[in-house]
């Protein structure tokens, strides 16, 4: 059953659904070379390929902090990659949503 809501929603308190994750890695990146981690997830359905978006805590983003991204993304989980100019430890979150077929 689906609802469509031709308004604007505001949620008081948790927002949860089946097909949207999050959480957080703490990489340990090597200085001038991306570096990969890998993150395990949990979505029920194999297909479609799940979206991950990444966001580095930083205090120097842009500057320190190069780039983040992922590779493989796949139903049980996905490789996160930073790329520093230093070698220090960074948190990295990330949410990961699927959409469904049918």
């Amino acid at each position: 059953m689906a609802t469509t809501i031709n308004d604007d929603l505001v949620v008081s308190g948790a927002l949860s659904a089946a097909n949207i994750l999050f959480g957080s890695v703490l990489m340990s990146p090597r200085a001038n070379e991306p570096t990969g981690a890998e993150v395990k997830i949990n979505h029920a359905a194999a297909t479609p390929e799940p979206i991950v978006l990444l966001t580095a805590h930083s205090a120097h983003p842009w500057t320190r902090v190069q780039e983040v991204g992922y590779r493989f993304s796949t139903g049980s989980g996905f490789t996160a990659y930073i790329y520093r100019t230093n070698e220090t430890e960074t948190d990295v979150h990330w949410m990961s949503w699927q959409g469904f077929t049918g």
